[in-house]
């Protein structure tokens, strides 16, 4: 919800320990931060290509090759057997034996371009800006009556900042916001149970990356001022 930077290799380490296999979702974190894979040890690390520039529809999983050896694949289609007769069906060797059907080509080729993009500014130069960004963000949020800032310091999330205004459920915030060209999202944000530990029903969430700048920040507090004008 607030895009916590986690210890993941602290984490898969000792899921391991325990016999457990380990899946981590670092759709907040690659197109944000510099992520060593191998470092992290995680036996599965997925993430997105929409959250990183790139096309909808499109992502990339790791995963140790012992495990998907071991595997069946779920879906079929072209391209993941090796062959098929009325006795046996062989699968193809990794990774074509998850890739069923024809594949994401204009996905796969819009992906692309995005990484390269993204690799050319470079993970150090985008988190060193969303980092100064989510600390005026949050300096500025702080001066609004009422708001409720949820997650840590900025040092210890990238670029997103959920919070809670007093007496405006965030879908309204939501819709005032957007009446002023201010594009937040509100919600649970897929972590229900997280909103009933916090005692709220859902929060607004403000989100920055490399394109984003102070001036439209100061325009999400001149908006949140507006808000609490209108819903009194």
């Amino acid at each position: 919800m607030s895009a916590t930077i986690i210890d993941g290799r602290a984490i898969a380490a000792r899921v391991r320990a325990a016999g457990g296999v380990s899946l981590i979702d670092g759709a907040q974190a690659v197109p944000q931060l510099p992520v060593d894979v191998e470092r992290i040890g995680a036996d599965f690390y997925a993430w997105t290509g929409h959250k990183a520039l790139g096309p909808t529809g499109i992502g990339v999983l790791h995963g140790r090759a012992e495990l998907l050896e071991r595997m069946q694949p779920f879906l079929t289609g072209g391209d993941m057997i090796a062959s098929v007769d009325f006795q046996e069906t062989t699968w193809n060797e990794l990774p074509y034996k998850f890739e069923a059907g024809t594949p994401a080509i204009a996905e796969a080729v819009g992906f692309g371009a995005a990484i390269d993009y993204v690799t050319a500014i470079g993970p150090d130069a985008i988190a060193a800006h969303e980092h100064e960004l989510v600390a005026y963000a949050m300096d500025r949020l702080a001066e609004i009556p009422g708001l409720r800032i949820f997650g840590p310091p900025a040092d210890r999330r990238t670029g997103i900042v959920s919070f809670d205004l007093e007496g405006g459920h965030p879908h309204d915030v939501a819709q005032i916001l957007d009446f002023e060209g201010i594009a937040v999202r509100a919600g649970h944000h897929c972590t229900q149970p997280l909103m009933t530990r916090l005692g709220v029903v859902a929060t607004t969430r403000a989100s920055f990356y490399l394109y984003s700048l102070p001036e439209e920040i100061d325009r999400l507090i001149d908006g949140l001022h507006k808000v609490r004008k209108v819903l009194g």
